[in-house]
């Protein structure tokens, strides 16, 4: 058998004997839940993403000019700005498959079949499955529209250049360290693309639909995102070829202290470590645990606010909507930010973490815990894609600006939370700075969305308040 046929096999089978798949039925099957869950609200999105392109209003490209092309001419327009969003959120946020391969760095293997093999599982990588969830659907029906030649094309493209990107941000990753600078400056170049699209300096939306036009106008276009997957692939392989050796990618960090955890978070180190003993705390104790269950109850919120007609295209309430459901934990739980574990911090303070590690972690908690609440509040988009782009920008505000002014004001709290207590009637921990808090959490993101919408209008508004809260992402890492 060929080489890398075997190593794929050993590959799979480390997966399934994995401890993750070995843990107790109802884990498994809440985990495969949530999968099915999240994965089904992205089909969802991808199915009425021709509905929400339709009513997108661009004059310039309607049926009568294009034809039954109009909503993809329409899509076009803003491929260029999604991948370059994407490419940030993975700067970031993607791992780097290196040290899958180590164990066979000492077998008679050769060196190529490996990187082969790292390359290729890359593509399986869910920010790359993300994409097709989403826009599967949509090629479905391209294939109804167009003619077969011309979905291919623009199909084949697509998935081309969602790969591409995937393998030049994996080359950029290995040849150079993570850097928060970096970043930075890919943040400021989005917003420059933006500020000068907006302005009508540079048309960065017309760029964007003559190359993404090209693939299903002129099929033969094809090759360049071929030449692109290519030249991306052949400088990873080439990289990897040069550097895998056991003594370069074994050196692994070792903390100080350790912290005893195989769930997903632990691949965050100590920091990851430490949101996992959260989530534990969070469920073993009642009070906790309802703080946590009552910001999945107010998912429900919307239902008493969108069906009716008077809060349509009322832009202000979708904001407010959203501070609430992406928000509603990180303040209910954040307000008692120390207080928790009132009970034993003498032996947190005792234990060699850093108070930058200990905040860290529970920044990370605020953002998963809002993140999720966000992702299961898709479905409002049926209500208008104009609630989809507010919750998404106020949840990027709340993780980059009031989660730090929540754990700031949350410190100042010195009482402590008897866990032994009931919940009902249960005052215990609540001071003047949980009052303090509520003012800035929730005036300043309207405050901020105030002044975009005095500049830019409504959707300027929320994308200026998204725009600000992924600036002051890039330095929490100095922050916390």
């Amino acid at each position: 058998m060929n080489p890398l046929l075997h190593i794929i096999k050993f590959d799979f089978k480390e997966s399934w004997r994995s401890p993750l798949w070995h843990r107790k039925l109802v884990v498994n099957l809440f985990l495969i839940l949530t999968f099915a869950y999240l994965a089904a609200n992205l089909i969802f999105l991808g199915v009425f993403l021709d509905d929400i392109l339709i009513r997108t209003p661009i004059d310039d490209i309607d049926f009568n000019a294009y034809g039954r092309s109009f909503v993809l001419r329409r899509l076009d327009q803003f491929l260029l700005y999604y991948f370059f969003f994407d490419f940030i959120i993975r700067y970031f946020m993607q791992k780097l498959p290196a040290m899958s391969v180590q164990p066979y760095l000492h077998l008679p293997i050769k060196r190529s079949s490996l990187v082969h093999f790292m390359l290729l599982k890359s593509i399986w990588s869910p920010f790359n499955l993300i994409h097709f969830l989403i826009f599967i659907p949509f090629m479905i029906e391209l294939y109804d529209n167009l003619e077969f030649i011309q979905a291919f094309g623009w199909s084949a493209g697509f998935t081309l250049a969602v790969f591409a990107s995937s393998y030049f941000l994996l080359f950029l990753k290995r040849t150079s360290d993570v850097d928060v600078r970096f970043y930075v400056a890919l943040l400021l170049s989005l917003v420059s693309i933006i500020a000068l699209d907006w302005f009508d300096i540079v048309d960065f939306q017309a760029l964007s639909g003559f190359l993404f036009n090209a693939l299903f106008l002129n099929p033969w276009s094809l090759v360049v995102p071929l030449i692109l997957i290519g030249v991306t692939y052949w400088l990873n392989f080439k990289f990897l070829k040069a550097n895998m050796y056991l003594s370069k990618i074994s050196k692994v960090k070792r903390n100080t202290v350790s912290y005893s955890g195989n769930g997903v978070l632990s691949r965050f180190g100590l920091v990851g470590r430490l949101t996992e003993l959260e989530f534990k705390f969070i469920w073993r104790n009642k009070r906790s645990k309802s703080v946590f269950m009552m910001t999945f109850l107010f998912l429900g919120y919307g239902l008493f606010i969108f069906p009716n007609p008077e809060y349509a295209g009322n832009y202000l309430m979708y904001v407010l909507f959203s501070i609430v459901i992406t928000g509603m934990f990180m303040m209910n739980y954040g307000q008692y930010l120390l207080g928790w574990e009132g009970s034993y911090f003498d032996h947190v303070l005792t234990r060699n973490v850093s108070f930058k590690d200990y905040y860290m972690s529970k920044f990370l908690l605020f953002a998963i815990v809002g993140g999720g609440s966000m992702i299961l509040s898709i479905p409002y988009a049926y209500f208008g894609w104009e609630v989809l782009v507010a919750l998404f920008c106020v949840f990027l505000f709340n993780m980059g600006v009031s989660s730090h002014m929540v754990m700031f004001f949350g410190s100042m709290n010195p009482k402590k939370i008897d866990l032994s207590q009931s919940t009902v009637f249960n005052w215990q921990g609540v001071g003047a700075a949980q009052f303090m808090m509520i003012i800035p959490v929730l005036v300043l993101p309207l405050a901020v969305f105030g002044l975009g919408f005095l500049i830019w209008g409504n959707m300027g508004g929320i994308l200026f308040l998204g725009a600000v809260g992924l600036l002051s992402l890039a330095g929490t890492k100095y922050i916390g």
